[in-house]
């Protein structure tokens, strides 16, 4: 079975990016409405983090750059 959430350490190991990077980017995540739903606040200090979200945030960034 593969996991659909993953913690910030978890991710930031998956993608190779820094813990404080993806905080950066979660706060972005949690601004724009279609990612929201990618970010899961389950407790007081506890994120879960969509993986494959976190992904199409990554192409999504990527791509608006490019333009």
């Amino acid at each position: 079975m593969t996991k659909l959430y993953g913690s910030k350490e978890e991710i930031a190991y998956i993608f190779g990016v820094n813990v404080k990077t993806l905080g950066n980017d979660l706060t972005a995540m949690r601004r724009l409405p279609e990612f929201a739903g990618e970010v899961l606040n389950v407790g007081h200090k506890r994120v879960n983090i969509r993986i494959k979200g976190y992904e199409r945030y990554l192409q999504y960034k990527a791509h608006a750059r490019e333009i």
